[in-house]
């Protein structure tokens, strides 16, 4: 007869240098694979920011042959009918693609913080004071636009962005903001993107220079195309709920605005911006910070620049 051999008892487990090993090279696979996933997702984030701007562009040829203004809208900061005194390119280009409520341009506006042609008003914004002119029916059906899908686009009042926005900026006053959704809704603690820049080039000068030591000045822009002072109010008020301040502001290096968005293949002495026959948008990019290697523009810059 064959001998019973008895099976042993004991289980087959996992050593805890083996379970070890496993875990360092999970880790390992992990490390490797993080930089590339965020290197996707922010490409994924930089494809939709550059569509968000392919929208607004076409929406901007439709305001420019169809809203009764007669081209794009002005950018430049100074509203000296108004109060405040500043009425920032990106609030003006947040009114010229969907009206200061929402519901529309105005083709009587002239682009004023306080919502009028100068004397009568003309958007339902808030806080609310005269009734809309002639009456709110006559004045809706006069609306052009809105030229961006409202459902779409994100559209959202300073105060919503920013604790403080000083005496200067309307906090009810809207802006377009950019896809990255850096900020939080202060009310709905939302994550929502910074706002869009906007700057108009003015096609009768012919400056562009990031190395001058005199920049435009709130007196003029002193041959400027592109006037960075256009936005400057905005950009001064920092990224929200950080102390951290946007390097493009005019406390720090404004001069970086000439810099990012000078074309490196024209040599001319005063320097040459990119599109300087039309207008410049600018996203903070994924930082959320104005001025950095990672901000967005309308254009592609030439290679190696």
């Amino acid at each position: 007869m064959k001998p019973i051999t008895k099976q042993s008892d004991k289980k087959t487990a996992f050593t805890i240098i083996e379970l070890l090993t496993v875990m360092s090279i999970i880790v390992i696979l992990i490390g490797l694979l993080l930089p590339s996933l965020n290197m996707a997702k922010r490409y994924a984030k930089e494809v939709r920011q550059r569509a968000q701007f392919h929208s607004i562009g076409a929406a901007m040829e439709l305001f420019s042959a169809n809203s009764g203004w007669g081209g794009y809208p002005p950018s430049d900061a100074l509203d000296t009918a108004a109060t405040p005194l500043y009425y920032c390119g990106a609030q003006k280009l947040c009114e010229a693609m969907m009206g200061q409520d929402l519901a529309g341009f105005h083709p009587d506006s002239q682009f004023l913080a306080a919502c009028t042609d100068g004397t009568n008003k003309l958007y339902n914004n808030n806080p609310v004071g005269d009734p809309l002119y002639p009456t709110e029916e006559a004045n809706l059906k006069l609306r052009k636009g809105p030229y961006l899908e409202t459902e779409k686009v994100s559209a959202y009042r300073l105060s919503d962005l920013y604790a403080n926005t000083g005496s200067n900026l309307d906090p009810d006053l809207f802006v377009l903001c950019d896809v990255y959704n850096r900020v939080r809704n202060r009310t709905t603690g939302k994550g929502v993107g910074m706002p869009v820049l906007y700057y108009k080039a003015n096609k009768a000068n012919t400056k562009h220079d990031p190395n001058a030591a005199y920049l435009p000045t709130t007196a003029g822009d002193n041959g400027y195309i592109y006037n960075y002072l256009d936005n400057d109010d905005l950009v001064l008020l920092g990224l929200p709920g950080s102390t951290t301040p946007h390097p493009m502001a005019s406390t720090q290096t404004p001069e970086v605005f000439y810099e990012m968005t000078r074309d490196s293949r024209v040599s001319l002495p005063d320097g040459w911006p990119y599109r300087p026959d039309s207008y410049i948008l600018l996203s903070a990019g994924f930082d959320g910070l104005y001025g950095t290697d990672d901000d967005i523009f309308n254009f592609d810059k030439a290679p190696g620049q």
